[in-house]
């Protein structure tokens, strides 16, 4: 009985051997793995795209929605910024809606307050906004205004709804490239038109320096005309302040401190002078050491970006719609991007997705 058990338990250890997996299988298994992991990741990072860009879409149907809203209670569309001398340069600008403070010729709205700062409280963000002293005073500069209980610069909040889900990054400015202070962006700019000169003939958008633009002047039609569009920060991260921005030129640049690559961009936006070169709505970046993406629009989605159109509806628009202007043309022919980009220039538009 003894020899029988022990020959029973040998022979059933040696089945247990037999039904384990040789290296060879091993390997094969690893690599059937390894396959259908590397099948599904694309997959997978399609359906987490797919969602930002639905967020997205969300994040700029609020912001639509909030700027109605601004127009309801103040009868126009909010101004990019408000600007007055000495900071422009001599380049033209409208009075800023709301008129100036005579003793400092401070905007009686307080000095480079964004559009985004305009439309916060129509986007749960009302307690941002009363924190920040926007009177016209030069000791109200936005950069410096501070928190008592945090010891942190105001500007510094961040908001989702300003920020696309697509951008990986945390959008703060660098302290070091900003005097020490760090301040939250935006991959959001208001659409101020071809550009930001009046004398290129530019600020025929929605959103530009002092704009006051009212639904019933857009003769476009609202559902024609757009309103906010996608321009990540490039990696320096300097340009797209939420809540106030000059922008280039101002403090003894060259340019006319208009907003224009921090809070609006045209879509053939003219960097510092309105004879300079346009840029036009393509593909970017976020590796951009020299900053050159800033001035069109572009997005991280795939092919396009998407935009808010002055009705309040959202639409995804392919890099073919951009450019770039055709200037030699006759007659001349605007590109898609140019008609929605304009109010009341009475172009016929075909768009394309």
């Amino acid at each position: 009985m003894i020899s029988n058990s022990t020959s029973r338990s040998a022979s059933q250890v040696r089945n247990l051997i037999r039904q384990g997996f040789t290296l060879v299988e091993l390997l094969v298994v690893i690599a059937i793995i390894g396959t259908l992991v590397g099948l599904l990741l694309p997959a997978v990072q399609a359906a987490r795209e797919s969602a930002r860009r639905l967020q997205c879409q969300n994040n700029l149907k609020q912001l639509g929605l909030a700027s109605h809203l601004f127009h309801d209670t103040y009868k126009r569309f909010p101004p990019g910024i408000l600007t007055n001398k000495p900071w422009n340069n001599g380049y033209r600008f409208q009075p800023p809606p709301g008129g100036i403070n005579r003793a400092n010729q401070i905007p009686n709205g307080g000095p480079f307050w964004t559009w985004r700062t305009r439309i916060a409280p129509y986007i749960e963000q009302n307690n941002v906004v009363l924190r920040f002293d926007m009177r016209p005073l030069y000791e109200a500069w936005p950069w410096w205004q501070i928190d008592p209980v945090t010891g942190r610069t105001l500007m510094e909040t961040s908001v989702p709804t300003f920020v696309c889900p697509s951008d990986p990054r945390e959008l703060f400015t660098d302290p070091d490239l900003n005097e020490g202070r760090r301040v939250a962006l935006s991959d959001y700019l208001g659409v101020s038109g071809r550009n930001q000169f009046l004398e290129a003939d530019g600020q025929d958008g929605m959103i530009y320096a002092n704009s006051s633009v009212k639904a019933r002047s857009v003769t476009d039609g609202l559902s024609n005309t757009l309103l906010i569009g996608e321009r990540p920060p490039s990696n320096e991260l300097t340009y797209g302040q939420i809540w106030a921005g000059a922008g280039d030129g101002g403090g003894g640049q060259d340019g006319p401190a208009f907003g224009a690559a921090s809070n609006v961009l045209g879509v053939f936006e003219r960097a510092f002078h309105p004879t300079a070169t346009p840029d036009f709505f393509r593909p970017g970046v976020l590796n951009d050491p020299g900053s050159l993406h800033r001035y069109h629009f572009w997005s991280l989605h795939s092919g396009g970006a998407i935009w808010a159109l002055a009705d309040g509806s959202v639409q995804y628009l392919s890099y073919a719609a951009g450019g770039p202007q055709n200037t030699s043309g006759q007659p001349y022919t605007p590109t898609i991007i140019e008609t929605l980009s304009t109010r009341a220039s009475a172009e016929v538009t075909t768009r394309e997705n």
